[in-house]
């Protein structure tokens, strides 16, 4: 049976694709909203995992393909603008529509066994998945009685620990509803061509017929923010980041 892992570039996956990788094909879907860093994380793993397993290993590389009126679109971002409607922890399409069903979709006609990065302190999770019953799901790294912080050690020992600035701490979408003010400050003093980017979408995205949508989901617009941001100088940002680490929920 053919094993895939379901691969996001975070910690679990990676260790995951590390740890069980020889022989097996990773696939990780690109949303079109990533960060720069994901892309480039992306890459750097690939090779990495292709020199470990000596060529074994093999990343395949989805988007989505949704369709709005009479168009398709390939990008979150773009369906997003299209349909005037954001993603929210109420209505999170955006997990399912361009992370779960293209792998989903890629496997229907396949017998075949997936493997979900949900560690130890996870146990009874699954989320949107199991949901095809021609695909063998597995939690690997819970039946190894992997924790969090064993798969960091790992990642550490073998030069794969993703080292993300502080603005990508719930992920690699850089217009993420999980985001706070707070790091999307820190994108527009450490990333600001990425920050001027987010701030159009967000104008891009407003219904006429309604107040004004903030993505940060407090009121305030990132144009705003921007403001706020030109007449301060930005902390320390190891120490945001350590801040956050234990509380930042990731998508």
């Amino acid at each position: 049976m053919d094993r895939y892992i379901s691969f996001s570039g975070g910690v679990e996956s990676t260790t995951m694709c590390l740890l069980y990788g020889k022989g097996a094909k990773a696939i990780w879907v690109d949303t079109g909203a990533e960060h720069k860093e994901m892309y480039e994380r992306i890459n750097y793993v690939e090779q990495k995992l292709k020199d470990y397993h000596k060529g074994d290993f093999e990343l395949i590389r989805l988007t989505a393909e949704m369709k709005h009126k009479q168009d398709k679109y390939y990008s979150l971002e773009d369906y997003v603008v299209a349909i005037k409607f954001m993603p929210s922890q109420q209505r999170r399409y955006c997990t399912y529509y361009f992370k779960i069903k293209p792998i989903d979709d890629f496997l229907s006609n396949k017998n075949c066994e997936l493997l979900i990065g949900f560690n130890y302190d996870e146990q009874g999770r699954t989320g949107n998945l199991e949901m095809k019953s021609n695909i063998s799901y597995r939690y690997p790294l819970i039946e190894d009685g992997l924790t969090r912080d064993d798969c960091e050690d790992l990642l550490k020992i073998n030069g794969l620990h993703p080292e993300f600035p502080v603005y990508m701490l719930r992920g690699g979408c850089r217009m993420c509803f999980f985001k706070t003010e707070k790091e999307y400050r820190a994108m527009y003093h450490l990333n600001r061509g990425e920050f001027e980017e987010v701030l159009k979408f967000e104008e891009r995205i407003q219904d006429k017929r309604k107040k004004f949508y903030s993505i940060m989901g407090n009121g305030k617009s990132l144009r705003d923010l921007a403001k706020e941001c030109n007449s301060e100088l930005f902390e320390d940002a190891k120490g945001l980041y350590v801040d956050y680490k234990k509380e930042a929920k990731s998508c």
